[in-house]
């Protein structure tokens, strides 16, 4: 049994165990892990910065290796791109804004690398809009505050790292009625939503998925 993808999914909070579970997943101890980090979907969100650069510095207190990759830097540049992801064992995806980060994705050529990348046996890794991308669809996120226009182009495909479509912050009182809504119109879509709660991660390696 192939034990790909390896995918690391989570709403927001990582704690120790956490942690663990990643390592063991990429199979390095934690500073031996070289991560490229795409913040992207914090572009169109207002007063982002401190909060990106706090959960930066999370993840480098860590002790993981971490190199920030803006793709607005890389349009035109594939071949570039492609080396520079190609080199880190993990591709981690931040949260923001749903629609913008598929559109950025797209637009950059960063859906096919990391398609690739994980096929070849990399981890991905994505916290909330990083997350929800990585299913099947982007449908139904706006019902989370998402306007599907902050995206100067539209695509309803998701990377299909996994059919699993990840709904974030189920339990978070700012986004939970949103996220509720998102979860039923998946469901009544066809799509099989799971909504994880802010502390908890679904770990996808091969055909086997767990929430720690």
């Amino acid at each position: 049994m192939s034990e790909f993808p390896r995918l690391f999914l989570y709403s927001l909070q990582l704690n120790e165990a956490h942690h663990r579970s990643f390592s063991e997943l990429v199979g390095k101890h934690a500073n031996n892990i070289s991560i490229g980090l795409i913040e992207n979907a914090a572009d169109v969100i207002p007063d982002s910065a401190g909060w990106v650069r706090d959960i930066r510095e999370r993840l480098r207190n860590e002790g993981y290796q971490i190199e920030a990759i803006d793709l607005r830097e890389w349009n035109g540049k594939p071949e570039a791109l492609r080396n520079l992801m190609f080199s880190k064992d993990v591709i981690w995806t931040g949260g923001g804004h749903t629609y913008y980060l598929n559109w950025i994705l797209k637009s950059s050529g960063a859906d096919g690398v990391i398609r690739d990348f994980v096929q070849a046996g990399r981890v991905y890794a994505g916290w909330s809009a990083g997350a929800a991308v990585a299913g099947p669809t982007t449908r139904f996120y706006d019902a989370m505050g998402d306007d599907p226009s902050a995206a100067p182009e539209q695509s309803w495909d998701g990377l299909g790292l996994t059919e699993i479509s990840i709904v974030p912050h189920i339990n978070h009182p700012d986004f939970r009625g949103g996220a509720l809504e998102t979860e039923t119109l998946l469901k009544t879509a066809g799509y099989i939503p799971l909504a994880l709660e802010d502390d908890q991660v679904l770990i996808i390696q091969g055909e086997k998925k767990w929430v720690v």
